[in-house]
Formats: structure tokens, C-alpha cells, sequence
């Protein structure tokens, strides 16, 4: 205890390309210890990145004041120069022997990564205990990585929070942040990096056919959010399925909108959903949805009805263009309860109910729900087959690589949290 040992050092050398990382505030001190905290600065991918490494080997990696200041400096340097940051997590909490003035420190930090939210893309990789206050900078990061036997909670006794991608081991950790780097621009008015363009897989998986061959970089469980690369540029892709979609699929899909949207990253939304959990969920997709100005393309591959269409799958929800498989379905209400609405007579000679009611939806599907009609009425922009879908997407984008949108002036939306 007391010694600072190089491990927090070895692994911002791991994670910076070979011979680039530049220690920062090396000699201060804490007292008679060293700051519990490695900073400074590298190159990932050969573009400047800025990082913090905590470094548990001393005083427990305990957060005081000179452990925050250290941070701070690497926010201001980041903010100075439009780079991402990079924080690496392993520490006990707050150093309890300075009292409020270490909660005071933990709020610091948290603070200057708020005010570069939007600014600059935040990745928090959690490789041993984060827990208290120090787990509310993690989460305040763009994407979280941690590792399976990290300790990742706010309050003792509550279950490990889930990480928005989890690995098994550090060094898995140090390549899936070098690895999401490059699908990230150095902030919020730059352009992210142009990869080779590698041909799509292909087959009846909507995913699959768009996206480059091997450019998915998934988040979260349920593979609802992803970025990925299309003629070598990076965008996110959004996977709406589900009967209905979950309010924690919602609250996910509004968050990685508003992401993409901080960094100008084209949007996929694919949609194949009759409908939402509840109301809330709803809500913040849809504004998540409206308050996006990035460019936004949506393909329905199967149903879209109500509220799903309304939030994200329509033009008026913003989206730039709506493309539709042959096979989908949309409409202001599902089959089943539309019936109900504007069939009332059909329904009213009805002599088995179950089956008739059944037979009657179907019906209403393929003559009032078919992308065709749907299309002559203006609500979708095209009808393309799988095959065509890819080339479609593609010259979308390119014509909308310019896009700009300007709002009317505010602080902010009150989105539903």
C-alpha cells in the first residue's frame, strides 16, 4: 500500500497503440501517496484519445480530491482538444478519511462528464469494483464495458448492474474499446472513421443483408441497438421486434437514438412489431425519435401497426425515408382490433365467432394492410425485395450524408426518462 504499482500503467499502454501513451500529472502526489489514479494521453487506432486508469494497488483506488482533479484535467484536456475519453474503473468508493469533501470530488467528475455529454463520445470499462457514487460516472458514459465478476452497483446488496456489453476478461475489455472507437467520430462535429467495404453476409436476416460482412458491434442482451458499418461507414442500427416491445427495449432503442444522434451517425431502425408494453416506454421512444436530426431510414420487414408505426416506422415520425418488404404489414391499428371498427356488419353475421373473427383479420390484413396500398398512399417510400435492400440502403444514405436540420431554439426536450 502506498507504492504505485504499474499495473493501471500497463493497461493504458495495452490499450494505446504501441509506443503512443503519454503519462500526465505522473508525480503528484496524495500525501505521502501516490494519486490512486493513471492519466494521460495516446493514440487508438492512430486518433488521439485521452484515459484514465484507477489504480486499486494504492489506497484501494480511493477517490479523493487529487484523484478527482487528475480526472478533471483529463475531461478539460478532452473538451480542449475534441477527443473521446476513456475511463477505466476499479476502485473501493469514496476516500472516507476526507469526508464530504470526497463526495464533493466524485460529483466533480461527474459533472465534467455530463457537461461533455454530446460533446465528445465517454466509454467507462469496468474491470473491478465500481460501486456507490463511483457507479453513477460509469453509467453517465456513452457505452459501458465490464467484465463478468466486475462489482457494478450503486447501493450494497443490489444486483450488479448490467453493463451496456459485457466480456470476460480485461484484455477482451481493452479490445472492445479500442474496437468501439472506431465507430465513434472524434467528437460532435467531426466525421467518424471510413473503413474497407466489405460485402454483406446476406439472407432472410434484415441485419445481415445490410450491414457490412463482420462490422456488428452489438450492445446490450437482447441485440435491440448495434453499430455497424455500411460501404465502410459507421451507423447504428436499431432492431424493433416483438409482440409487444418491452419497455426495456423501448428505453434501450431511445437511448442508442440519442447517441447516434449526438454524433451525426445515420439510424436503421428495422421494424417488425404490432405494438408496445405501455405508455411510457412509448413516450420516450417517440421523443427520442422526433428530436433526432441525424439522418434516419427506417425498413419494415413485417408488421408495423399503431403506435409502432407512429413512433418510429412512419415518415412523420421523422424518418427520411420508409422502406417496406412485400410482405409487410401496416396499419393504424392491428387486424384483430381494427374489425372490430370498420366491419362491424361482417362481424354481426358471424355463426362460428372464434374462427370467422380469425378469417376476418386475416382478410383485413393482405387488402387494408399491404405495403402496396400503403405505398400508394404516400406513407412509404418504396417497396423493395431483400435482395434489392442493400443497394437501396446505401444510395439513401449517400444522399443523405449531407443532411441538416435546424430546431427551434431551447435548452432541451423533457423527454419521458
Amino acid at each position: 500500500m502506498g507504492k504505485q504499482t504499474s499495473e493501471a500503467v500497463k493497461r493504458l499502454e495495452q490499450f494505446f497503440d504501441q509506443g503512443t501513451f503519454v503519462e500526465i500529472d505522473r508525480l503528484m502526489q496524495d500525501g505521502e501517496y501516490p494519486v490512486p489514479v493513471v492519466s494521460g494521453y495516446g493514440l487508438v487506432n492512430e486518433s488521439p484519445v485521452h484515459a484514465f486508469a484507477q489504480d486499486r494497488a494504492v489506497c484501494g483506488g480511493a477517490v479523493g480530491k487529487a484523484h478527482a482533479a487528475k480526472i478533471k484535467t483529463v475531461y478539460r484536456l478532452a473538451a480542449q482538444n475534441g477527443v473521446p475519453v476513456v475511463g477505466w474503473f476499479d476502485s473501493d468508493g469514496a476516500r472516507l478519511g476526507e469526508g464530504i469533501d470526497a463526495m464533493d470530488a466524485i460529483a466533480e467528475i461527474l459533472a465534467a462528464a455530463n457537461d461533455l455529454s454530446g460533446v465528445v463520445p465517454q466509454v467507462a470499462v469496468v474491470l473491478g469494483a465500481c460501486v456507490g457514487s463511483s457507479a453513477l460516472i460509469a453509467a453517465a458514459a456513452d457505452v459501458t464495458i465490464a467484465v463478468s465478476d466486475a462489482d457494478y452497483y450503486l447501493n450494497v446488496g443490489d444486483e450488479s448492474s448490467k453493463a451496456d456489453v459485457g466480456v470476460e476478461t480485461a484484455d477482451e475489455a481493452i479490445a472492445k474499446a479500442r474496437d468501439l472507437l472506431g465507430y465513434l467520430p472524434s467528437n460532435n462535429l467531426a466525421v467518424a472513421p471510413l473503413y474497407e467495404t466489405v460485402n454483406p453476409v446476406g439472407g432472410d436476416d434484415a441485419v445481415a443483408i445490410v450491414a457490412d460482412a463482420g462490422s456488428l458491434f452489438p450492445l446490450y442482451e437482447d441485440d435491440v441497438a448495434a453499430f455497424a458499418r455500411i460501404n465502410g461507414a459507421a451507423c447504428g442500427i436499431i432492431t424493433l421486434k416483438g409482440e409487444p416491445i418491452s419497455c426495456c427495449a423501448a428505453s434501450r432503442a431511445a437511448r442508442f437514438m440519442r447517441l447516434c444522434d449526438s454524433f451525426s451517425l445515420p439510424v436503421i431502425t428495422i421494424v417488425d412489431a404490432a405494438g408496445f408494453k405501455g405508455l411510457k416506454c412509448a413516450s420516450k421512444i417517440t421523443q427520442a425519435y422526433a428530436e433526432a436530426t441525424t439522418a434516419k431510414l427506417t425498413l419494415i420487414t413485417g408488421t408495423a401497426y399503431g403506435a409502432v408505426y407512429v413512433a418510429v416506422a412512419g415518415k412523420f415520425a421523422g424518418a427520411d425515408a420508409v422502406l417496406a418488404w412485400p410482405t409487410a404489414s401496416i396499419s393504424p391499428l392491428a387486424p384483430e382490433t381494427a374489425i372490430h371498427i370498420v366491419w362491424q356488419d361482417r362481424l354481426s353475421q358471424m355463426t362460428d365467432p372464434k374462427k370467422d373473427r380469425a378469417a376476418l383479420a386475416e382478410e383485413y390484413r393482405k387488402t387494408c394492410c399491404n405495403a402496396e396500398l400503403t405505398a400508394t398512399q404516400g406513407a412509404v417510400t418504396d417497396i423493395v425485395t431483400p435482395e434489392e435492400t442493400r443497394e437501396r440502403v446505401e444510395a439513401f444514405l449517400e444522399m443523405l450524408s449531407g443532411k441538416r436540420v435546424s430546431k427551434l431554439p431551447k435548452k432541451h426536450a423533457n423527454i419521458r426518462l
